[in-house]
């Protein structure tokens, strides 16, 4: 009873976090409009019976968008998840946003409980990683949507090495697996941030302990995180050469270091980061209740070691991400990012924010778990982080429109249209695609027997030699047949929208978007992942299922 008590005075405690989701409406935010309008093409495509969702054929003003074949899918699938209950596309996503910080407190409390045996230091640690200026603007400034959503999966992805290194394994450790793909399905830019460290971690808790046995199920979490996200990774690494994405954003992290002081207070508002630091209307700070636990930590660590010559490795691994986080947020770093490999993928250097508050919510936890008077410290933590979010835990203003707003939307929801084809110009709204397939002989009367956003088909009837025109951008993928034959089409380069040359007669015309040889391997390697994840599941519950509670993982 005293557990359930303390669980739920933790859900007490998160609510004033969310208080702001349950607002009528919509709000203003940079993104909140984009992650509506991706919700509702999810909506549409998976109800088409495409899946893996990929190929988008509302967006880029009609002309098609790869999308989900690029773009984190899993965010999208929870909102139209949440949509299917009756709720509007709008509630979806806010109430995905609310589920996913509530959760992700959830979950750290877990880790943190379990890793350091104490439930005031789970209590502590859950908090602060919820109260947190950056989660905090990925709701309700920014609306990131996949950064939100891959909060929730980074500390279970903990908490399951911890197990195996502990030898603490049973089929619980599946979840660890799991939770890895879907941080990898949930933000392409929070897996890189994280994975390097997740894959140290571990190296450091194997040169502690060497077993093979650790080895084994280490392989095992890390195998069922890559293949279950493989039909989403495998494509986006490989085929990201297809698209313009690398000519667009090249050196883009090079005008966004914040300095050190807006990492420690900078001004809280709900405009734009700006190159430079002079026109930012955003928060880039840690945390002054995060600092301040660091701070601390790095004093218990060093007393420890002079007092009792006891060395905390993984606490000093925490304080050293900190510390590396904060050094690669500031210009002083350029070096190292244009340097590492995959670095310069993360496009904003203060995007290790996330990477900051996780290290930093571990070190609340550790100097809760070490010391005495936990307590009467518990509590002014717990008092210090939520005086410090304050004036964060709100939105800006309120934007009441209903769902039909954002259905009329179609432009690509991303930056700079990045993911059309190399060497494709951006589509702009002067010209708005509303057919897919059409005639560039207007007498020539066109009927769409099918249209969905991976396959199309139409019959046509033309007195003379004509010119068919396909509406959607091609990319590899695209399969295109006349008659029942299949063509290859002409395009520009910078506008590729495919053309056929038709000879006079009836005709019948189908292009569907279909797997290349990447994604066929990705599908597979996927579906096995599932099978397999699914027996080892169903196996463990079938002849060791016990009633335990989360405290006893």
């Amino acid at each position: 009873m005293r557990k359930l008590f303390v669980v739920f005075i933790f859900f007490l405690l998160t609510l004033p976090a969310v208080r702001d989701l349950l607002s009528p409406a919509a709000y203003t935010s940079h993104d909140l409009t984009h992650h509506i309008v991706r919700t509702i093409q999810m909506d549409k495509i998976l109800k088409e019976g495409q899946f893996p969702p990929r190929w988008t054929g509302d967006l880029n003003f009609g002309f098609g968008y790869p999308l989900f074949l690029f773009n984190y899918p899993f965010p999208s699938v929870l909102a139209a998840g949440v949509h299917l209950f009756g709720f509007s596309y709008i509630w979806s996503v806010k109430l995905t946003f609310l589920l996913s910080m509530i959760i992700s407190a959830f979950f750290a409390f877990i880790l943190f409980s379990y890793l350091f045996k104490s439930g005031l230091a789970g209590f502590v640690g859950g908090l602060f990683y919820l109260y947190a200026p950056i989660r905090f603007l990925n709701v309700y400034v920014s609306a990131t949507f996949g950064n939100a959503v891959a909060f929730t999966f980074v500390p279970l992805v903990f908490w399951a090495i911890i197990k195996v290194y502990r030898g603490d394994v049973d089929r619980k450790i599946i979840f660890g697996g799991i939770s890895l793909a879907l941080l990898i399905l949930s933000h392409n830019i929070m897996a890189v941030m994280f994975l390097p460290i997740i894959g140290v971690f571990a190296l450091l808790l194997f040169f502690k302990k060497p077993k093979f046995v650790y080895v084994k199920y280490m392989l095992f979490i890390f195998g069922i995180g890559f293949t279950l996200s493989a039909f989403f990774l495998l494509p986006a690494a490989i085929e990201k050469s297809l698209i313009r994405y690398d000519d667009l954003l090249v050196d883009f992290w090079g005008s966004n270091f914040p300095t050190l002081w807006q990492l420690i207070h900078s001004h809280w508002g709900y405009g734009f980061s700006h190159p430079g630091t002079l026109e930012d209307d955003m928060s880039f700070q840690i945390g002054l209740a995060h600092i301040f636990v660091v701070l601390v930590s790095v004093v218990f660590v060093i007393y420890r070691f002079i007092r009792h010559r006891k060395i905390d490795i993984v606490s000093i691994f925490f304080i050293s991400v900190f510390f590396a986080s904060v050094f690669l947020m500031l210009a002083e770093s350029s070096y190292f990012w244009k340097t590492v490999p995959f670095l310069s993928y993360l496009q904003m250097p203060w995007r290790l924010l996330a990477v900051s508050v996780f290290a930093a919510s571990f070190l609340a936890s550790y100097i809760v778990a070490r010391s005495k008077n936990n307590f009467i410290l518990v509590l002014f933590l717990i008092i210090l982080v939520f005086y410090a979010n304050r004036n964060h835990m709100k939105i800006n203003q309120i934007f009441d429109v209903g769902d039909d707003f954002y259905m009329r939307i179609n432009n690509s929801t991303t930056m700079a249209s990045e993911h059309l084809p190399k060497g494709s110009d951006k589509f702009t709204e002067d010209v708005v695609s509303k057919v897919k397939v059409e005639s560039f002989n207007k007498e020539t009367q066109v009927e769409v027997l099918k249209n969905t956003s991976g396959e199309v088909s139409a019959y046509f009837n033309n007195d003379r030699v004509d010119v068919l025109k396909f509406n959607q951008v091609y990319l590899a993928g695209w399969q295109y047949m006349l008659d029942g034959k299949i063509v290859q089409p002409r395009f520009k380069l910078e506008r590729p929208l495919p053309e056929f040359v038709v000879e006079p007669g009836d005709h019948t015309f189908r292009a569907y978007f279909a797997r290349t040889r990447v994604r066929v391997v990705a599908d597979m390697l996927s579906v096995l992942a599932v099978i397999f994840t699914s027996f080892f599941a169903l196996r463990g519950f079938r002849y060791k299922f016990s009633r335990s509670n989360f405290f006893d993982m």
